[in-house]
């Protein structure tokens, strides 16, 4: 199927890439600290404070975005928190957003962050890495 992002072209320093475990399925996912630091350089609003109490971001899945409804995603909320300085993972609404998409054990989860948008995007479409 036609997917409108056909040539999204995106920034690598500002990919999350997480092999989904068991454990993030069962709890919260865990993120990668280095990615997740890199991101942070383009999110507003990060401070040791926000961190801790959870900084709340959107998520679109685009995959699922159809021309019949004006190519809208499916949006989810889900809470970025930091405990013990340096353990990064989706808390809040993740468990929504692991149901809803249907994630399972093995499977990477993508998501690039759109700082324009101030939104994370699945990377479950084809794109495009800039140089």
């Amino acid at each position: 199927k036609m997917n409108y992002y056909s040539e999204f072209r995106i920034d690598p320093a500002m990919i999350i890439s997480k092999k989904l475990s068991k454990r993030d399925l069962d709890g919260n996912v865990k993120l990668p600290k280095i990615q997740v630091m890199s991101v942070f350089k383009k999110m507003k609003g990060v401070t040791h404070e926000t961190l801790q109490n959870g900084i709340e971001v959107k998520v679109l899945d685009t995959a699922e975005a159809d021309p019949n409804t004006n190519y809208k995603s499916d949006e989810y909320t889900v809470t970025l928190r930091c405990i013990d300085n340096n353990k990064f993972y989706f808390g809040v609404g993740w468990s929504t957003m692991k149901h809803s998409m249907d994630l399972k054990e093995g499977e990477t989860l993508e998501l690039y962050w759109d700082y324009l948008h101030e939104t994370f995007i699945v990377l479950n479409i084809p794109y495009l890495v800039m140089d």
